[in-house]
């Protein structure tokens, strides 16, 4: 490698002029990269729920939604069923909506000389003070209508549903749709839906994406600023970390994968992390400088004692990062890809781009003294002094705060709701909020129910587990097959009840049929009724709340139905309890092999033993990382169940102090000296190390997306903590552990050697 080294050191305009071609490139590749926004993206690639969803939306010709809840004094009064019958006619006019639903498209029963007529609630132009008494009492008397399905039962506010397309481009429909609403509307609304989740997480992105990014550069520069108190050292590190970030997303694009709300946390990473190599470099040269060195010998010697450090930490940190390339979210291998493309690239930068850089400008005057009388070095060579007394002291208080954080993790409560993306203060929240108190929700559980839709037993089985799931406390109205029945024989008898049976069954569905507007029935049965949907109301809730309320409707469900004919849940809540399982699946994983893949890659310093005492230090920072978030309450979900594997990665400069310590004792130096200087020089680059990454990291805490926000929390608490312990526990078991780190070394002088810096 020295001839390398050299060579390109003689090249280095070349070295140059070579990345700022490969830049060029990558910038090209970066205009390719597509934002994809959509909540289907979030679902996993295989999963039984995720699939039935798609098969009953085919089916039944159902899909996703947006809910309008309308509010005024009187939904009934002079002018507002006007406005409704309006607001419904330009919605339906609006590409890419299949369906409206609501008072002005509601059908309407009417036996007349034992003839069923249907027709909508509202017709053209005003209704007559008489028509909306009748409205009004009809809604107020429906089995299915009265429970508060289209209006409040308080009369002060109404829905009206939008479904749409499968291709159709939501955030650019809900624009449309909140125009025609608020165009026409003169009373206040609140909407809920899918159209406005993704228009919120599509604002987000944009707006995320440039504020993070841009205050991760100004505080890692404010941070090596302060480090090495050269505009040099604060300039070089900036250069570098945004050519590997516009690398990492130029390499994105061109593979053609799409930026997700997730893939927000790979820039911020890749700058954060990246700025740790060029720090653990720069820090050596000017401490080369400050010996006296000339500047190519000062390069050379940096590169030959740090390079190898830097070159095991980002291949041990970029394969951390691809271990996310197994998860089955697409959002999860996004982030994944761009962290370790990105990560990779600051890698070779730091060892080829950077000593090229530093070739050609003047030799740089170093203005801190980074070893000796300096205060941080002073303080630092005092911490190696304490932990040269008291190593196996210093072990045991790890192990017993191990111990304390390890109960915290059977605490933790998982969370990938889509609700957990936003905060409880915004716009998207807040709708939701409303819809639920208006509605009794703003989502749906589905139930599809293989049997015989046309036997009076399995009718009445299915009415009475409605009534049985509507008195669960949240739970609103509900549609089905039976609930429509009941209707149909109450408008055509007068009586309460269902038909007695199986060809009274037929005849009444046969009569609806020939009546005129029957296509809610297509979206509750199949043309030979073996086959049929239970819809329920339902707020969006927590996965685990939402497990809760699954248990619970099996079990009235096998109650009340039986083995009369088979059911199956599906709907949108319900998917997110398949992301929870996948994440638990991709957290083990990734954890597993991240942990495999870093012992391998450590092992490159020549001692597997090494590795594996410089691999405990993340081991303990994973544990504490994942015992706080069960003590203090903070949501596990699609992010923080990467954190694991994000802190064996950004936590992997702990290797930098083990290469060092090493390197002492080959120079001769006992156990406790090679500690001691280790801390003296390797810390303060160690001690930065944890400032810069944690400081890139604590901007992400501004993101909208909460899991974000809570992911840039936790990773700066993990920084905290790996860079404690590698100041402390590493050195302690170094000297408990690794006194002799390679088998072959020359010991000889162990006795002999003074206990000095």
């Amino acid at each position: 490698m020295k001839r390398f080294w050299k060579w390109m050191l003689d090249h280095a305009w070349a070295v140059i002029g070579i990345f700022v071609i490969l830049t060029a490139f990558m910038v090209l590749g970066a205009r390719q990269i597509r934002q994809d926004a959509s909540a289907g993206a979030m679902n996993p690639d295989h999963s039984a729920i995720v699939e039935l969803n798609d098969r009953i939306d085919k089916a039944f010709n159902t899909g996703r939604s947006e809910i309008f809840v309308l509010h005024a004094p009187d939904i009934y009064a002079p002018g507002r069923l006007d406005e409704i019958r309006v607001i419904t006619k330009n919605l339906e006019a609006i590409e890419g909506v299949k369906k409206v639903t609501s008072l002005a498209t509601t059908t309407m029963m009417v036996d007349k000389d034992g003839v069923l007529t249907t027709s909508e609630m509202l017709g053209e132009g005003e209704p007559s003070p008489e028509q909306i008494a009748a409205i009004r009492k009809y809604i107020e008397g429906n089995y299915i209508l009265k429970t508060g399905l289209i209006v409040a039962k308080d009369g002060r506010s109404t829905n009206i549903m939008v479904e749409f397309d499968d291709a159709a481009d939501l955030p650019t429909i809900a624009t449309r749709m909140e125009r025609a609403v608020s165009g026409s509307w003169t009373g206040s609304y609140d909407l809920a839906g899918i159209p406005t989740i993704e228009s919120a997480m599509l604002a987000t992105i944009r707006r995320d994406l440039p504020l993070l990014a841009g205050l991760a550069i100004l505080v890692i520069f404010a941070l090596f600023l302060l480090n090495f108190r050269s505009a040099l050292g604060a300039l070089m590190p900036l250069l570098q970390i945004v050519m590997a970030t516009v690398w990492g997303a130029g390499l994105f694009g061109w593979i053609g994968l799409k930026f997700q709300a997730l893939t927000i946390i790979a820039p911020i990473a890749i700058l954060a992390v990246g700025s740790s190599f060029t720090l653990h470099l720069l820090g050596r040269y000017f401490l080369e400088l400050s010996r006296g060195l000339e500047k190519k010998r000062a390069i050379l010697r940096m590169l030959e004692e740090t390079g190898l450090g830097v070159f095991v930490s980002g291949l041990a940190i970029a394969a951390s990062m691809t271990t996310f390339l197994l998860s089955d979210l697409g959002m999860v291998r996004g982030l994944g890809a761009f962290a370790a493309l990105g990560v990779a690239s600051s890698m070779l930068m730091s060892l080829s781009l950077l000593p090229a850089l530093l070739a050609v400008l003047p030799r740089p005057r170093p203005r801190l003294r980074l070893e000796g009388d300096s205060g941080l070095s002073r303080r630092l060579d005092g911490l190696g002094l304490f932990v040269g007394r008291h190593p196996k002291a210093i072990l045991l208080v790890g192990g017993a705060i191990l111990l304390v954080a390890s109960f915290g993790i059977f605490r933790i409560v998982p969370n990938t709701s889509l609700i957990g993306f936003f905060r409880s203060d915004s716009s998207v929240i807040k709708g939701m909020r409303a819809v639920d108190r208006a509605f009794g929700g703003s989502t749906s559980v589905k139930m599809l129910i293989d049997g015989d839709l046309q036997d009076p037993g399995l009718l009445k089985a299915m009415l009475a587990y409605q009534e049985d799931v509507r008195s669960i406390p949240g739970m609103a109205s509900s549609t089905s097959i039976a609930s429509l029945m009941r209707t149909i024989h109450e408008a055509l008898t007068g009586e309460k009840g269902l038909p007695g049976s199986r060809d009274l069954v037929a005849q009444e569905l046969l009569v609806y049929q020939s009546s005129g507007t029957v296509d809610d029935l297509a979206t509750m049965t199949n043309l030979d009724y073996t086959e049929g949907l239970v819809t329920f109301i339902v707020p969006r809730m927590s996965t685990h709340d939402t497990e809760v309320l699954f248990v619970r409707l099996k079990d009235l469900a096998k109650r009340d139905i039986g083995d009369r004919a088979k059911v199956s849940f599906a709907g949108d809540i319900l998917s997110e309890t398949a992301i929870e399982e996948v994440i638990i699946h991709d957290f083990i994983i990734s954890l597993t092999l991240a942990l495999a893949l870093v012992i391998l890659i450590d092992s490159l310093i020549r001692s597997l033993r090494a590795a594996l005492v410089t691999i405990s230090v993340l081991m303990f920072t994973i544990v504490l990382q994942y015992g706080i978030l069960g003590i203090f309450n903070l949501p596990f979900n699609l992010a923080t169940a990467l954190a694991g594997a994000l802190a064996i990665g950004v936590g992997d400069y702990a290797i930098h102090f083990t290469v060092r310590y090493m390197e002492e004792r080959r120079g001769g130096k006992s156990p406790e000296a090679a500690v001691r200087h280790a801390l003296a020089t390797s810390g303060r680059s160690v001690f930065f190390t944890a400032l810069t990454i944690g400081g890139g990291f604590a901007v992400m805490t501004f993101s909208q997306f909460m899991p974000v926000a809570t992911l840039g929390s936790v990773m700066v608490i993990t920084v905290a903590i790996v860079g404690l312990a590698t100041l402390s526990l590493l050195p302690a078991a170094c000297l408990v552990f690794l006194r002799n780190p390679i088998s072959r070394m020359e010991v000889e002088n162990d006795a002999h050697v003074s206990f000095i810096g």
